[in-house]
């Protein structure tokens, strides 16, 4: 980000998407949560995380599903919902609500990419009971991510994220090879899918968001999320999760403490217009 004037118009044009997607969420009785860093934000600052420039948000997997369906038909002409089913392109098992009125250059990978701005819409999905199959359940869901990123290893590898040693040897070989023409990303992505759903959020012990940088840390009991409560993001009344600290403390542990001053940085992302 150039300054702090741009990272002021990316947050305006963020709150402005998720005014209406609460709206939205609300007109139909979506259940959605503040959820990752943002949940921080509300938690810690009441706002933005200051270098942060995009919003996280949970639905559990049926309210996600109706949301969906919802924006083919409910979107204004100059938002839209990005995922698997409405461009070819996309990579993932979430969506992005964008903004098409605008354009960023985002440099957190390898290759560069043009977005618009917006926020994460991450569907929240059920596991097992059973420790040990919980434990396989992820494995698996690890395993189909692991592949999608390898084959899209320039657009979808952090590449100023810290990891150790052992993952940074794998990913600098996987670099010098093929592997996008040996792994079909969207039958990945489809098999990815059908796991995510194989255990229903809401009759389930255990859920989170599966597709979260942290992985299994992201399980957690699902009385974590519970009814959602009200809390204010910039003024804006929003959901955040019954038990937000046990959630938040799983994820981050000390999540009120500040990371050090090399860690405060957001998605890398210059203003286009």
């Amino acid at each position: 980000m150039n300054s702090k004037n741009e990272l002021q118009l990316v947050h305006e044009r963020i709150l402005s998407i998720l005014q209406f997607y609460i709206n939205l969420c609300e007109k139909h009785s979506l259940r959605y949560y503040f959820t990752g860093g943002s949940l921080i934000g509300v938690l810690r600052h009441e706002g933005f995380i200051p270098w942060d420039d995009d919003i996280d948000l949970g639905m559990p997997r049926a309210d996600y599903d109706k949301f969906l369906e919802i924006c083919r038909t409910e979107l204004p002409a100059h938002y839209f919902l990005i995922n698997r089913h409405t461009d070819p392109n996309w990579k993932f098992n979430m969506s992005q609500l964008v903004d098409k009125s605008t354009e960023v250059d985002i440099y957190l990978t390898e290759t560069p990419r043009r977005s618009n701005i917006w926020i994460d819409v991450f569907p929240l999905d059920g596991l097992p009971t059973e420790e040990n199959l919980r434990h396989k359940h992820m494995k698996k869901i690890l395993f189909y991510r692991y592949l999608v990123q390898v084959a899209n290893i320039k657009t979808q590898v952090d590449a100023n994220r810290k990891r150790p040693l052992k993952e940074r040897i794998i990913l600098g070989i996987c670099r010098h090879l093929p592997l996008h023409r040996l792994i079909s990303t969207p039958k990945v992505l489809e098999k990815m899918e059908e796991t995510l759903r194989s255990y229903d959020f809401d009759s389930a012990m255990y859920a989170g968001n599966l597709l979260g940088r942290y992985r299994e840390r992201e399980v957690v009991p699902k009385a974590y999320f519970g009814t959602p409560q009200k809390a204010y993001f910039e003024g804006i009344k929003v959901n955040i999760p019954e038990n937000s600290h046990a959630l938040q403390t799983a994820l981050y542990g000390d999540y009120m403490q500040l990371p050090p001053e090399s860690e405060r940085v957001g998605h890398r992302i210059k203003v286009v217009r």
